[in-house]
């Protein structure tokens, strides 16, 4: 066999009738006659270990192939494949564990496909080099459960994992999880959101590379910021107090706090704090912890919205020497200044987008400000952008109008008011002293919604009011993670000790972070005509659930079923590999 050169020499295998699997070498050769191609030649190479995959050559086969006497040869992916002997032992062992705990038959398209994706975007990879082999494994396992369950309770994890395909994975009581997750510390969260801010700049730099070579300037990376407020019912939590809360508001709280790319949707750091304080008041510590961990913020554009927005904010920033792009609150009176002095042009159809349906003016005088950084005072110029939504301002005095008339209705009846709704719209009313009846005050009503509409934007980077515009809205990117996080995943209410509490928040993190990459990744081929099934992550993630994987009986490998197209089109369009026939574990 060995001296017919240039050869292609296949591997199969075949079974016979009383079940002993063997393997042969084969190489084909093209019929002219018949149009096709045809086995030339085939050769019996030994038999498989169908437990372990392992070949054990004929003698034949060896006298013709001196070299691969006494090698650990192992039948894999239709190749010879050699190993060491501790790769044997290993392999002996994954062959030898009980896995009596699955169904012979389980879900297998979406949870391999998260693992697979997991591996793609360096998000194992940067668990087990922070966390360790088996920790950091675990924990993405947990994610991956989190994700795939739609937040399913911890205890329900070895029931769920039965049913379900997860590489290497063992059973877990709720105990052992919260032993896992309590290993979780702050400063390994921090340096794992390094690597992951690591990863997402040295990309964008290659992608900054390759434009500068087509002489086309590519944008700055530019990074989200916004918190959100989670419930617990812990008593044992330092960071747990009352706040500001939408809902829930007769339990503590926690804030989390996220930075994300616009690129990617990846979560570039995580930052939790007390419950009790604003974003405004967070905003300097935020910045403060990430440049300790090293992460360098010089080259991105930071966008945040109106509640971090404060003078001494503009001022940390540019002492900081960093890009920004943040809403600015209309209590600001030269804000308000402005808005006064450039109303007629906001209404006017020439300064108009009619894409964005937006009218934008920057404010002809430049705003000049002082920063020292490095311990260097210099003048930097930063602009701000004046805006006005007619929709947003009749929408804006509608629902105004409507809660002062509700409460003018009570007033006229004479029915117990709201306090909050009096609190808040009782100097709109006014209260005749000679027939004592309730009207609306109109000239406070006017003052009330005078800037309903209006808002405005300070940035230092981008010049054009109607591309800061652009920028500004792309920043919900940050909301659609913390709706995937809090609805999806079920991380609306936390349910965990002080012990681990931040384990369970980081692995609530991971699940987040794979369903975005997902989201991103079908954004990104609509125009390709790739999109989702109903356009929903939940459908697209319930068809890939449905691909199986069996077991056969005294085999150490799944059997993957035939991958229907609908399938195959998800893969392609998440970018995650086929499966192989035969999965070890």
């Amino acid at each position: 066999m060995t001296e017919v050169k240039n050869i292609k020499w296949n591997f199969s295998s075949y079974t016979d009738a009383k079940g002993r699997t063997y393997i042969i070498s084969y190489y084909n050769q093209w019929d002219s006659e018949k149009k096709q191609s045809r086995v030339a030649k085939r050769v019996h190479v030994g038999r498989l270990n169908s437990d372990t995959g392992e070949v054990t050559c004929g003698k034949s086969y060896l006298d013709a192939h001196p070299d691969l006497i006494g090698k650990n040869l192992f039948y894999e992916d239709n190749k010879l494949v050699e190993h060491t002997e501790e790769e044997v032992e290993q392999i002996k062992a994954e062959v030898n564990k009980d896995l009596s705990f699955r169904c012979d038959s389980v879900s297998f398209g979406l949870t391999y496909g998260c693992w697979e994706l997991a591996k793609s975007s360096g998000m194992q990879k940067a668990l087990t080099q922070v966390f360790g082999n088996e920790l950091g494994n675990e924990l993405l396992r947990l994610g991956i459960y989190e994700l795939c369950s739609h937040g399913e309770a911890m205890q329900n994890y070895e029931d769920w994992l039965a049913m379900n395909y997860l590489p290497n994975a063992e059973p877990l009581s709720s105990q052992k999880i919260s032993y896992l997750l309590s290993q979780v510390q702050q400063e390994q969260i921090d340096e794992y959101f390094v690597l992951r801010y690591n990863r997402i700049i040295a990309n964008h730099n290659v992608l900054k590379e390759k434009a500068k070579e087509q002489g086309i300037e590519l944008p700055p990376m530019m990074m989200a910021i916004d918190s959100t407020s989670i419930s617990t019912y812990s008593e044992t939590i330092d960071n747990a107090a009352f706040g500001h809360a939408k809902q829930d508001d007769f339990l503590k709280q926690i804030n989390l706090t996220l930075c994300v790319d616009y690129a990617t949707g990846d979560t570039c750091y995580a930052y939790e704090s007390e419950g009790s304080i604003n974003d405004m008041s967070l905003f300097p510590d935020l910045l403060l912890r990430m440049q300790n961990c090293g992460i360098k913020l010089d080259e991105v554009l930071i966008t945040t919205d109106r509640g971090y927005s404060s003078v001494l904010n503009v001022q940390k920033q540019l002492n900081c020497d960093l890009k920004f792009l943040t809403g600015v609150k209309l209590s600001e009176d030269t804000t308000k200044k402005y808005i006064d002095k450039y109303r007629s042009s906001l209404s006017n159809p020439a300064f108009l987008n009619g894409e964005l349906g937006v009218y934008a003016r920057t404010t002809p005088i430049v705003e000049k400000w002082t920063s020292t950084c490095n311990g260097i005072t210099t003048d930097t110029n930063v602009y701000l952008h004046l805006y006005r939504v007619g929709e947003l301002g009749e929408r804006q005095n509608r629902a105004f109008m409507a809660d002062v008339q509700r409460l003018l209705k009570l007033k006229v009846a004479n029915k117990t008011c709201d306090p909050i709704l009096w609190r808040k719209y009782s100097k709109c009313l006014t209260l005749d002293d000679q027939s004592k009846k309730w009207s609306i005050n109109a000239s406070i009503v006017e003052k009330a919604c005078k800037y309903n509409g209006y808002f405005a934007i300070r940035t230092n980077t981008v010049e054009d009011p109607f591309d800061s515009m652009v920028i500004y809205r792309e920043r919900n990117i940050v909301e659609t993670c913390f709706r995937q996080f809090k609805v999806l995943d079920d991380g609306e209410r936390l349910r965990a000790t002080a012990s681990s509490y931040k384990g369970k928040l980081f692995i609530h993190l991971l699940a987040q972070n794979l369903r975005m990459m997902m989201t991103v990744a079908a954004s990104k081929h609509k125009a390709d005509g790739k999109v989702l099934p109903g356009d929903s992550i939940t459908k697209a993630m319930l068809q890939l659930q449905k691909l199986q994987a069996s077991k056969p009986a005294g085999r150490g490998v799944w059997i993957v079923k035939e991958i229907p197209k609908k399938t195959r089109d998800l893969f392609d369009l998440f970018k995650i590999a086929y499966p192989k026939k035969q999965v070890k574990n």
